[in-house]
C-alpha cells in the first residue's frame, strides 16, 4: 500500500529585509508567496486570508521534484516586516513574485495553479539562457496594493481597477457587452450602464471601439442564419461601439450566462446591447474587442488541447483505481476513452522497448504482465507536461520525498517500479495511443477561399466528431507537394485548376487522427462535389462550404497509408522525438 512519508521543508521564510535582500538577489529564479500576519480585534475573521498560501505548497513540490532544477527556489516572505513589501500590505488575495537574480521578472496573483506552473516553467527557462548566454532582464511593470503618499487618488484607483481586471481575466471571472452606434449616437450609453449595474453587475472597463465589418462578421456569426443579419452588420459598422467588461457582483464563476440571461430577458437591453453567448467564446471575443486587455495566443498550435495517456500498471489499479481515475478528473482531464488491457510479455517488450538497457528492465516487464493495466486516454490543455507534473518523478528513490505527486500517493512499496506511467513527449503520446487505442491518420486541407470563420467552422464540427488534431498550421502548398497529396485527382479534367488554385494562397493543413477516420470522414465531408452534397447530405462539410468540384472547402487524404505519406510529407516524423 502507498505509505505517507514526513515532507521536508520546501520555501525559505523571509522574515526580515537582510533576508529579502540575499534571498532575491541569488542567482536563478526565486518564486515569492507575499502573505501578511493579520493580528488584532479582527484576526478570526482574515485567518482565512493572512498567512501563506498553503494550497500551493503542494504544487510548488511538484513541480520541484518534477523538475528536479538546482536554480529553482522558493519562499515565503512576510510583508509586515520587509521594507521592500510595503505595497503588498492590507492584500487579501495571494500574491506570487517571481525574481531572476535580483530583477522582479513576472507576478501572478490569485491562487491560480495553471497560470503559476506556465509562469514558472516559461521564467525558469529564460533565466536559464539568459545565465548560459547572457542578456538582458526585462523588469516586470508591477504596481499594486497601497499607494504611496505622492500618488494622486486617480493612479491609486487605476491600479485597483488594473488588479481587478486582471484577476477576473486570468479567472474567466467576467463577461463582454456591446452597446451598439445607434444608442451611442442618441446619447444612452449612461442609461444603459446604470440599468446593468442596477442589475448587479459592476463595470471593470468601459471603452470605445469601432467595429470594421470582419470584427462584426465574426463578433456576431451566431445570427448569420437569422432575419435581418445585413442590416445588423450595417449598423454595427455605421459607427463606433462602446465594449464593457462586466462582472457579476461577488462573482466566484464566469458571468457570462447570468448577462445573457438578463439581456434576453429585458427588451430595451436587447434593443441595444450585443453580449458573449458562450464561456467558450470570451477570450477569442476579447482579443478581437480589446486587444490591449487580452493576452492573444502566438500561434494556432498554442490553442489546440493535447492528448496523453495514463496507464495504471497492475499493482495500483488493484488498489487505487477508483481513486486514481478521480484524481485525475478532478486536475481536469477529460477521460474520452479508456481500455483494460492484460499485456504478454512479447507486448510489454514491444511497449518498452526504449527500456531494455535499464537496470530495473526485468521488474517493469513482470509487473506490467502480472495483471490487467489500465490506460487512460485523456485531453486538457497542456496536457504532457501537466500530467507529468502531477506524476512526479519517476525514480523509486525520489518518490518518498515526492509529497503531492499521484506516484507518492498511490506508491508501491514493495515493487520496484512505480505505479504508473504517462509518456514524455508529443510524440511518444502517438506512440502510446497508437498501441493501445489503433487509429487512422488523415491529412485534411481547409482550403484557401474559407473565411477564419468557416475554418473555426470546420474544425470545431471535425472536433465534435470525434478527430484528434496531432498538428495544424497554415501554409501555402507548394505545386511538388499538391501533386502528392491530391494524387487522386490526377488525370482528371479540373486537376490543373486545382493546382492553380491550391498554390494560389495559404491553406490550414491538419493531421486529424480517430479510429476508422477514413470512413468518418466520407460521411462527415460529403460528396467531393457540392452540388451533389447539398441534394445526398445537405448538412455535411462540403455542402455547407463548398462551391464547385475545386472549391470544395476541404480536401482529405484518399485512404489510412496515403494519410500517413500526405502527413510525414506535411509535418515530417510526428513520431520522432522532441528535441
Amino acid at each position: 500500500m502507498a505509505r505517507r512519508r514526513q515532507e521536508i521543508a520546501l520555501q525559505v521564510e523571509l522574515e526580515t529585509q537582510e533576508e529579502w535582500n540575499e534571498a532575491t538577489n541569488k542567482e536563478g529564479l526565486l518564486v515569492v508567496d507575499i502573505y501578511q500576519q493579520w493580528a488584532g480585534p479582527f484576526a478570526d475573521v482574515y485567518q482565512s486570508y493572512g498567512g501563506p498560501c498553503k494550497a500551493m505548497e503542494a504544487k510548488f513540490r511538484t513541480i520541484k521534484n518534477t523538475i528536479g532544477d538546482s536554480s529553482l527556489f522558493f519562499a515565503i516572505a512576510k510583508a509586515d516586516t520587509i521594507d521592500s513589501l510595503e505595497k503588498y500590505r492590507g492584500r487579501c488575495e495571494p500574491c506570487f513574485l517571481f525574481y531572476a537574480s535580483g530583477v522582479l521578472v513576472d507576478a501572478v496573483i490569485g491562487a491560480n495553479a495553471p497560470e503559476l506552473q506556465r509562469k514558472i516553467l516559461l521564467n525558469l527557462e529564460q533565466e536559464k539562457k539568459i545565465l548560459k548566454d547572457g542578456g538582458e532582464r526585462r523588469e516586470f511593470n508591477f504596481d499594486h496594493g497601497a499607494t504611496d503618499e505622492e500618488e494622486d487618488g486617480d493612479a491609486a484607483a487605476n491600479r485597483q481597477r488594473s488588479s481587478s481586471v486582471a484577476h477576473a481575466i486570468s479567472n474567466h471571472h467576467y463577461t463582454l457587452a456591446v452597446i451598439r452606434p445607434d444608442a451611442y449616437a442618441d446619447g444612452k450609453v449612461e442609461g444603459i450602464v446604470d440599468q446593468i449595474k442596477a442589475n448587479g453587475f459592476k463595470v471593470l472597463i468601459q471603452q470605445e471601439h469601432h467595429l470594421n465589418e470582419n470584427e462584426a462578421r465574426e463578433l456576431h456569426r451566431y445570427k448569420m442564419n437569422q432575419e435581418g443579419y445585413e442590416d445588423h452588420i450595417a449598423c454595427m459598422v455605421s459607427g463606433p461601439s462602446i465594449v464593457l467588461i462586466l462582472q457579476k457582483t461577488e462573482a466566484k464563476d464566469a458571468s457570462v450566462d447570468d448577462f445573457r440571461e438578463l439581456v434576453d430577458s429585458d427588451e430595451s437591453l436587447k434593443t441595444f446591447v450585443d453580449c458573449t453567448q458562450s464561456i467558450d467564446n470570451l477570450h477569442d471575443e476579447l482579443v478581437l474587442l480589446l486587444p490591449n486587455i487580452a493576452q492573444r495566443p502566438h500561434t494556432p498550435q498554442e490553442q489546440l488541447a493535447e492528448r496523453t495517456l495514463a496507464i495504471i500498471r497492475p499493482s495500483a489499479l488493484k488498489l487505487f483505481k477508483d481513486a486514481i481515475v478521480s484524481r485525475i478528473i478532478e486536475a481536469g482531464f477529460e477521460v474520452t476513452r479508456q481500455t483494460e488491457m492484460h499485456l504478454t510479455r512479447e507486448q510489454a517488450e514491444e511497449f518498452y522497448s526504449t527500456k531494455k538497457s535499464e537496470s530495473y528492465y526485468e521488474d517493469l516487464i513482470q509487473e506490467m504482465t502480472s495483471g490487467p493495466s489500465l490506460a487512460l486516454y485523456m485531453i486538457k490543455k497542456d496536457a504532457v507536461q501537466g500530467f507529468r507534473t502531477l506524476l512526479g518523478p519517476t525514480e523509486k528513490n525520489k518518490i518518498k520525498e515526492a509529497s503531492g505527486t499521484f506516484r507518492h500517493e498511490f506508491d508501491m512499496v514493495d515493487i520496484n517500479v512505480n505505479s504508473l506511467h504517462g509518456p514524455r513527449s508529443h510524440a511518444e503520446v502517438n506512440r502510446n495511443v497508437q498501441f493501445f487505442f489503433p487509429e487512422e491518420r488523415i491529412l485534411a486541407i481547409l482550403k484557401p477561399n474559407l473565411t477564419s470563420q468557416q475554418r473555426s467552422d470546420i474544425v470545431d464540427a471535425l472536433k465534435k466528431a470525434g478527430f484528434f488534431i496531432m498538428a495544424r498550421k497554415m501554409d501555402k502548398l507548394t505545386g511538388d507537394q499538391v501533386a502528392q497529396v491530391e494524387k487522386a485527382h490526377q488525370g482528371k479534367d479540373h486537376y490543373n485548376e486545382l493546382l492553380s488554385y491550391l498554390t494560389s494562397g495559404q491553406s490550414e493543413l491538419l493531421a486529424l487522427a480517430k479510429e476508422n477516420a477514413s470512413q468518418s470522414l466520407s460521411q462527415i465531408l460529403g460528396p467531393e462535389d457540392p452540388a451533389k452534397a447539398k441534394e445526398s447530405a445537405p448538412n455535411s462539410l462540403r455542402a455547407l462550404y463548398g462551391k464547385d468540384l475545386v472549391h470544395n472547402a476541404i480536401d482529405v487524404s484518399s485512404d489510412a497509408e496515403q494519410g500517413k505519406q500526405d502527413i510525414h510529407l506535411i509535418f515530417g516524423d510526428l513520431e520522432r522525438d522532441e528535441a
